[in-house]
């Protein structure tokens, strides 16, 4: 087996230590093992230096050798500690943010969760890996279901998704958490289509699974991506990748209103009975590539998207490799390559977040993937 495409292609597969990991191949990339890890991991960022995942159940941040793949530190929790730490991103030089849950998901009886996102300056110094929290944004003083993702805009404000209540919320500059796009009310009849949960969904198979999300329900607004001044979102019971203009939240309707500005982007494909796009994200060090990248859980794949016609690539797929994808972070390169950081999480073999399985059976480890992305030029 070997690389096609010429002398860089090659050099690529030989960089990833092709007789180390199984690999996989698709016309478009080239994806292998980066890390194995002994615990269920959600979350990933990375920079050239260093990667960061989360360990939810065992309310933790552990930090990875951008290099070698393998640990080297934990990340300092916060004074009351991490609850449920899901997502992070890189969101300025030596600077990751955590979003921390507050909970699991509880729907019947329902309870709501009480996010954090946790800022941090980090860096390396001859004692080794060093980390300080520099900001805390609580949401406890708003109604959130359960955050699916955050985003931090450049001017220091951050939107926060929720996809049980439907909702985007706006963390000031200040800390003071503002309604971006925010039903009247939280009864059934106010509820936004475009955001809000659907209360059933049908059952699929996953990696050989029955599955049913957590509830058995279908989330509504969940990941976040922003380019150009708008806003982009998925919702899987909408069914849809959704925009809005970034500068509606800044007007003077009220948060119901500005509902009127989101339009859809590109519909679900019709053959595809249930989706979901557990996160997704425009490559922050190319803007001039047009895709949206995205973990496509339920069908085993990465895929990448383009937002002005809705056509898509599989970019990379497997029940090994990405078993359950859920989180994915570009990583800056020395060269010109496009290289994603995927981490999956085995959800459908959870009864955490598998309604339709009455036990759970993790297949250790839990892999950290590398996707290198095929030049086109």
């Amino acid at each position: 087996m070997k690389c096609t495409k010429g002398a860089l292609w090659v050099t690529c597969f030989i960089l990833l230590g092709a007789a180390a990991h199984a690999q996989t191949f698709s016309a478009q990339a080239l994806s292998s093992a980066f890390a194995k890890i002994d615990a269920p991991i959600a979350g990933v960022a990375a920079d050239e230096a260093f990667v960061f995942v989360g360990e939810p159940l065992n309310a933790s941040v552990i930090v990875l050798s951008r290099r070698t793949g393998e640990q080297i530190a934990e990340l300092p929790p916060p004074p009351t500690g991490f609850a449920v730490p899901i997502i992070m991103h890189i969101v300025g030089p030596n600077r990751v943010a955590i979003l921390d849950a507050g909970g699991l998901p509880q729907l019947s009886p329902f309870v709501p969760a009480s996010p954090s996102i946790y800022e941090y300056t980090y860096g390396f110094d001859p004692a080794g890996f060093r980390a300080t929290l520099t900001r805390t944004i609580s949401f406890a003083n708003v109604l959130i279901g359960f955050p699916e993702d955050f985003v931090r805009l450049n001017d220091g404000r951050y939107l926060l998704s929720d996809s049980i209540l439907g909702s985007i919320w706006i963390a000031q500059r200040d800390g003071a958490i503002t309604p971006g796009i925010v039903p009247r009310s939280f009864e059934p009849a106010d509820l936004i289509p475009e955001l809000a949960f659907c209360p059933t969904m049908p059952e699929v198979t996953v990696n050989g699974y029955p599955f049913l999300f957590t509830g058995s329900t279908l989330p509504g607004v969940s990941p976040l991506a922003v380019r150009h001044g708008t806003v982009y979102y998925y919702s899987p019971c909408a069914r849809g990748i959704y925009s809005f203009p970034l500068a509606v939240l800044s007007d003077r309707q009220a948060p119901s209103e500005r509902a009127s500005a989101i339009s859809l982007v590109a519909p679900t494909p019709a053959d595809i009975e249930v989706e979901e796009l557990l996160d997704f994200s425009f490559n922050p060090y190319d803007e001039a590539d047009p895709y949206l990248y995205a973990a496509q859980p339920l069908q085993l794949q990465v895929l990448r998207i383009n937002v002005t016609n809705g056509a898509r690539e599989v970019l990379a797929s497997g029940p090994e490799l990405f078993d359950f994808p859920s989180s994915l972070s570009f990583v800056p390169t020395l060269t010109r390559r496009t290289e994603l950081l995927v981490v999956s999480n085995q959800q459908e073999r959870s009864q955490l977040t598998n309604d339709a399985v009455s036990q759970t059976n993790f297949n250790i480890p839990f892999v950290v993937a590398r996707v290198i992305v095929k030049r086109t030029d």
